[in-house]
């Protein structure tokens, strides 16, 4: 019998229940979703989440659609669904949290005795820790940025690390940003697991307020990749000749507020200087131009246009090419804590 949260699943079936997290002001908890496969034959357990920022519903609405998809005679070892981390976030359809105005996915590792989010983080984390060997986070631009389909992992230069990188090779996908340094108090939830000895990858598709069949299929298409990478179900990742890696990062904000008209796509490549996008105010005047501060540098993220924008809001993430690489392989075959017998 597996257990997480309220939910107790055998091999060969499916159950639903929730992670307590706390409570709203009338005292009504906040029970965060969760949805288990349980897979006819022994593996590794795999924690897939979404909606750590509470308005990038893609994610959510793709692991719920393959929760139904799968058959729990097709998968050895357990599957372990959060479509929704950020309950209040996704209520308020807002990247940060609506109690105490934090962005969850810079509060890990959380606290037992700080604010919501921290106490969200913490919870989140310690499920996390009792019963997963890799974790799949889905992200997406959100309401307001564009993103393309790319995978990211955390590269601290632990074998944990390693395992990441290999894993996001099998995420389908041409592009991988890889974090580098080894921060671990307020990182993102990627970073987090990996100081901990926990294989990460996170997928970023999307974005708009919007998210496509074809953008559906590609989420799906990735975590399904990844499952048959770790052997969880039959068939060969995809594997492709060659990979662009992206590290670093020019993170650009605006200085003026107003509506913001991107002068470029996700996915295109903008050197220094180059203009990104301009703000105009509601006298249909430009008030910023906003140009690029590297060069060969490809945009991840960019405003949705006409999106209203604050002043200091991100607009754009556009990071410096780092190099082109095939596919790795491991040293070591996995070896996975809890092993699913």
């Amino acid at each position: 019998m597996f257990k997480v949260g309220t939910v107790e699943v055998r091999p060969g079936e499916k159950a639903k229940g929730f992670l307590r997290v706390g409570s709203d002001t009338d005292g009504t908890p906040f029970n965060i979703p969760l949805l288990v496969v349980g897979g006819k034959k022994p593996g590794p357990t795999v924690w897939l989440e979404g909606c750590v920022h509470g308005e990038e519903f893609g994610g959510a609405a793709s692991i719920i659609s393959l929760f139904h998809e799968l058959d729990p005679s097709d998968l050895s070892g357990n599957l372990v669904c959060m479509p929704v981390v950020n309950l209040p976030g996704y209520k308020a359809r807002s990247r940060i949290s609506p109690i105490d105005g934090v962005n969850l996915n810079r509060a890990f590792p959380g606290s037992a005795t700080g604010s919501y989010s921290q106490r969200l983080a913490k919870a989140v984390l310690d499920a996390i820790k009792e019963v997963a060997d890799v974790v799949i986070d889905l992200h997406s631009g959100g309401i307001g940025c564009i993103v393309p389909y790319y995978a990211i992992y955390k590269d601290d230069g632990s074998e944990t690390a390693a395992i990441s990188s290999w894993l996001a090779e099998r995420a389908n996908v041409d592009l991988i940003w890889r974090v580098s340094g080894g921060e671990t108090a307020g990182v993102t939830i990627s970073a987090q697991t990996v100081h901990n000895g926990i294989p990460s990858v996170t997928i970023e598709n999307a974005g708009g307020a919007a998210l496509t069949e074809e953008q559906e299929e590609q989420y799906k298409g990735s975590i399904k990749s990844m499952l048959r990478a770790l052997k969880m179900l039959a068939g060969e990742p995809a594997l492709k000749k060659q990979y662009t890696v992206v590290s670093g990062g020019d993170f650009v904000y605006t200085s003026e507020g107003g509506m913001f008209i991107p002068a470029c796509s996700a996915g295109e490549v903008r050197n220094k200087g180059e203009l990104v996008g301009q703000v105009m105010n509601l006298y249909g005047e430009i008030v910023e131009e906003v140009r690029s501060g590297v060069d060969n540098g490809f945009i991840l993220a960019v405003g949705s246009r006409y999106y209203p924008m604050e002043p200091g809001q991100l607009v754009c993430e556009i990071l410096p090419f780092e190099g082109k690489r095939g596919p790795s392989e491991l040293k070591q075959p996995l070896k996975f804590r809890r092993f699913n017998s």
